[in-house]
């Protein structure tokens, strides 16, 4: 505590005088090292900023034959991974701008196959995340699934990117707004799992991609997102390709040249605790240990029925969210009769009739109709007919299931899952 009493002129009043000195020298000091501290840390703000221009400079500037490649600068250009409505005037806002940039054909470059020499282990490890990218991200028909997945493979030899199938597709997924696939980071795969016939399928469309095959359509693209968005990031690139809702994009200049996507495959696969659910290869106690790294490319379907993790997929409960509930009154979950097929049309728009938007889901297995939603997983795969109003003067879209009810226009298909 502080005394008010006059100061003693004495020789204790000598001790008082170095006693103040000694704290006028001390705070002095205080504030000197405040201010050494302070021009520490800007300078290494500075560094650490020079670096960063450094580091993306060098991902856009080309490089000699025998100069090594810059670490990668982490690309800011998600495919997509803002949640939006596929309907409603922000959609058809996005979807007539979207419809409105032009696909610059010539700007779409033949992708190398790529073929796959590695350990059981991460053979397995890739193959289901890049399933798992095809059917959550692409839903169920293999055209689609083969144009996400190429845009896996794309990133794994770009520069820019992880060199891991497991790396690009998890990458930033750890953050709720850094995740690059979308399915990685908004709680798709707890929510819903695929049934195992269409696991199986995206399955064998992903090993084929990992033993040569290509989709050309997309090329070189590194980037896509859905025709109900338009994101600000889609304004620096190329628009190369539209394959159903999705739009592919590549970069401009010497970014998106051939030569920016010469990366080694680093051949190794992270574990991903987030794909054990749907891959044995992705669970600590899933595979052998003694599964050796193979000098030849394998060929599929050469998988042992025992490691298939569709094989597993039975014990698995899908789990949907607390949320559940039933649906809106425009909204009709319906049994068909499997006899009347080209009926559906008429019974959906008989339902819908007066309603601005509406949506006619129907199942010709009552056993296998949703009764709640979100619609499960399950549900969607067997799905037998759907008709959907999207808002005021759209008159509908009906689209069979056309593996149980074959169509002449390809376009009434029944596009499910994802």
């Amino acid at each position: 505590m502080a005394s008010l009493a006059p100061r003693d002129q004495s020789a204790g009043g000598s001790f008082g005088a170095v006693d103040a000195f000694s704290r006028l020298l001390s705070g002095l000091l205080t504030v000197r090292t405040t201010v050494v501290v302070l021009l520490v840390c800007l300078g290494l703000v500075l560094v650490f900023a020079d670096r960063g221009e450094r580091d993306i400079a060098a991902i856009s500037e080309p490089r000699s034959p025998g100069q090594s490649a810059p670490a990668p600068a982490i690309p800011p250009l998600p495919p997509g991974a803002e949640a939006a409505a596929a309907t409603g005037p922000a959609a058809d806002t996005a979807r007539s701008i979207n419809s409105g940039i032009a696909i610059v054909a010539a700007g779409r470059v033949a992708a190398t196959p790529f073929l796959w020499a590695g350990s059981l282990m991460d053979r397995e490890r890739a193959t289901d995340c890049l399933a798992a990218t095809g059917y959550y991200e692409a839903g169920t028909r293999a055209a689609d699934q083969r144009a996400v997945m190429q845009v896996v493979l794309n990133r794994v030899r770009h520069r820019a990117f992880p060199h891991s199938i497991c790396g690009v597709v998890f990458q930033g997924s750890e953050r709720a707004t850094g995740c690059q696939f979308t399915f990685t980071c908004d709680g798709s795969m707890t929510r819903r799992q695929p049934s195992p016939a269409v696991w199986r399928q995206a399955r064998m469309i992903a090993a084929e991609m990992l033993t040569g095959q290509t989709e050309p359509a997309v090329g070189q693209a590194t980037h896509y997102h859905t025709d109900w968005v338009h994101p600000a990031w889609s304004g620096q690139m190329n628009k190369i390709a539209a394959i159903d809702t999705h739009l592919f994009f590549r970069w401009r200049g010497n970014i998106g040249d051939p030569q920016a996507f010469t990366t080694r495959y680093s051949g190794s696969e992270p574990l991903i605790a987030r794909m054990a659910g749907l891959s044995i290869a992705h669970r600590r106690d899933g595979l052998p240990q003694d599964a050796l790294p193979s000098a030849t490319p394998f060929a599929p379907p050469a998988f042992s029925p025992a490691l298939r993790p569709e094989s597993a997929l039975a014990a698995n409960r899908e789990i949907l969210p607390d949320r559940a509930r039933a649906p809106d009154a425009d909204v009709f979950l319906v049994a068909l009769d499997k006899s009347g097929p080209d009926g559906f049309a008429r019974q959906a728009e008989q339902a819908c009739a007066g309603k601005a938007t509406c949506r006619f889901l129907g199942w010709t297995n009552p056993a296998q109709k949703a009764n709640q939603f979100p619609v499960s997983g399950r549900a969607i795969d067997t799905m037998s007919f759907s008709f959907v109003r999207q808002g005021p003067g759209d008159p509908g879209k009906a689209r069979w299931n056309c593996a149980e009810f074959p169509r002449g226009d390809r376009a009434q298909c029944l596009r499910r899952g994802g």
